[in-house]
């Protein structure tokens, strides 16, 4: 292949275009296989070749890697891009463009797919790219398209109708960054965000798109994107009672969510609480750093706080125990593998199996409901990020399986973190979900959570917990906290530890103001998955001893 033709906006030859071409096709393959996303994936590489201006012929060798069946890898054809003068110390180039190329299509069909998203982070993990950066190039570019659409209409007096309505969507998709001058985004990036500093939208966009930005219809495709029909999630109320859902609303977890959203969403869920403080929902997740856009579910709080006093009753109940028969009964080592429970523990198992049982088929019919929100775009068409922990996980697990189950909800969920879930480890079901995850799915549990496994006695011994052990399902990351927790009220209690160990982003309180804006990150900003190495791997944990696994150690038979 020539490489001296240049491609007109990378600067980058035809046999360097072949390469970012391969590495995008064989990737997509690799993501994103099974039927459900072979359209996707077909679309995504023949608009990607006629963006690139690549030739038929290399058009139809794309087609062939993207199929997934040509046994070629990634890594030849990196060599080869990174040989480009142009790259070879800017790698980060690639990356960017196919975060354009993907806003570049959602100008026209007005989403940002979850897989174009999944699909830079990929890129960005191949060429050694931090992904914080790119996520910076996000909010930049939305800016910068969001301010030239404002621009330009305040050119004309006579469209005052346009303008305003510009104006008002401009209040909605305006980015965090906006603050930052032109000079600083320079110095913060090193120089990457120089291409778009004093450049207008048609530069970017091209002619186009550039027109069809400033266009009314071009206002509707940016509100479809961030969901501004009334107020997005925040402004989410049922209108009714749906099924056994009796409150279902959402919180912002700071106060830019309304104003300064993103290209990308992430959604916190609780597993119970501990009290009735105002900010109850919000209060576990102060400290969660995956998107400037962040939502706490508010949901069923009357039995979530009293799931909540029911765990503490159960804990400070086994404590009195342990302290009457310290002297009689010895540690009794193996009670997790034992048949038969300590008789004072299910002398008081009432107190906690009723409000779980209500608590389990409400979060599950609360699932399903967060599902058909995410369906009906609430929250704009963008990728969204869901994490949670205990009831929490559950009803994350309830909104994938009801997401798979209604069909054509590709696109939506980009990562699905569900940290001690009580629910079913049948590869079956995870499977299932797995077809609406475009990204990461994590497992987070401990195998000697004592209390999971107390509230699940009934079980037969075919029937496993995800919250207890590995879920094998190709699809699923499991990680073991066990390192981290010992008992089910620690996932509240460590919540900021286990997410940094299982690679969440995070930031920490007392850079925190007192409305809960991020003053500064004091996390790494890694890819999911990745920072528990560096984190843990050269440390030695020093762990609080769990006084509810102390106390059931030495209660009476």
């Amino acid at each position: 292949m020539d490489r001296t033709r240049k491609h007109n906006h990378l600067d980058i030859s035809e046999s360097g275009t072949y390469a970012y071409l391969s590495i995008c096709s064989i990737s997509l393959s690799e993501l994103f296989p099974g039927e459900w996303n072979h359209q996707f994936n077909i679309k995504y590489i023949k608009g990607l070749c006629e963006y690139l201006n690549a030739p038929e012929k290399v058009s139809a060798v794309m087609l062939v890697l993207v199929d997934g069946n040509s046994g070629h890898t990634v890594e030849p054809y990196i060599e080869l891009l990174l040989q480009e003068p142009n790259l070879s110390k800017k790698p980060i180039l690639i990356v960017q463009d196919a975060v354009l190329y993907a806003v570049q299509c959602g100008m026209i069909s007005g989403e940002y797919d979850a897989r174009q998203r999944v699909l830079a982070r990929r890129l960005a993990e191949l060429l050694n790219v931090p992904f914080d950066l790119i996520e910076l190039y996000e909010h930049s570019l939305v800016e910068l398209l969001s301010k030239d659409d404002t621009d330009r209409a305040e050119e004309n007096d006579a469209e005052s109708k346009r303008r305003d309505k510009i104006r008002k969507i401009k209040r909605y998709t305006s980015i965090g960054i906006a603050t930052v001058a032109g000079g600083t985004l320079i110095g913060l990036t090193g120089g990457l965000a120089a291409p778009f500093i004093g450049v207008g939208v048609g530069t970017i966009l091209g002619g186009a798109s550039a027109a069809a930005l400033t266009s009314t219809a071009g206002v509707a495709i940016i509100g479809s994107i961030f969901g501004v029909a009334g107020a997005g999630l925040t402004g989410y109320k049922m209108n009714k009672r749906v099924g056994k859902v009796e409150e279902f609303s959402f919180e912002p977890l700071s106060r830019f969510c309304n104003t300064d959203q993103q290209l990308h969403v992430a959604i916190a869920v609780t597993g119970w609480l501990k009290n009735q403080d105002i900010d109850n929902v919000r209060k576990p997740w102060k400290c969660l750093a995956i998107s400037r856009e962040q939502y706490a579910l508010r949901y069923e709080t009357k039995y979530l706080i009293e799931m909540g006093q029911a765990l503490e009753y159960i804990l400070s109940m086994a404590v009195s125990f342990a302290t009457q028969e310290a002297l009689k009964y010895t540690i009794l080592a193996g009670i997790m593998s034992a048949i038969a429970w300590p008789a004072a523990l299910l002398s008081i198992a009432s107190v906690i199996d009723n409000p779980w049982s209500v608590c389990c088929r409400r979060s599950s019919e609360v699932g399903k409901h967060l599902a058909h929100v995410l369906l009906s775009r609430e929250h704009g068409k963008r990728p969204v990020t869901l994490i949670g922990y205990s009831l929490g996980a559950r009803v994350i697990f309830y909104c994938l399986r009801e997401l798979a189950e209604v069909g054509n909800a590709e696109g939506i969920i980009q990562d699905a973190i569900m940290l001690g879930a009580p629910v079913t480890d049948k590869s079956t079901q995870w499977e299932k979900c797995s077809r609406v995850v475009a990204g990461k799915i994590i497992n987070g549990y401990c195998n000697a959570d004592w209390l999971l496994r107390f509230l699940y006695r009934t079980l037969s011994m075919a029937t496993g917990v995800a919250g207890l052990a590995e879920v094998k399902c190709p699809r699923v990351t499991n990680i073991d906290l066990t390192s981290i927790i010992s008992g089910h009220t620690e996932y509240s209690d460590k919540l900021v530890e286990i997410m940094e160990f299982v690679g969440v982003k995070t930031r920490s309180a007392d850079v925190l103001d007192d409305e809960g804006v991020l003053k500064k990150s004091t996390s790494d900003y890694t890819e999911m998955g990745r920072s528990r190495k560096s984190t843990y791997s050269n440390t030695k944990l020093r762990i609080r001893a769990s006084k509810s696994d102390e106390c059931l150690n030495i209660l009476p038979m």
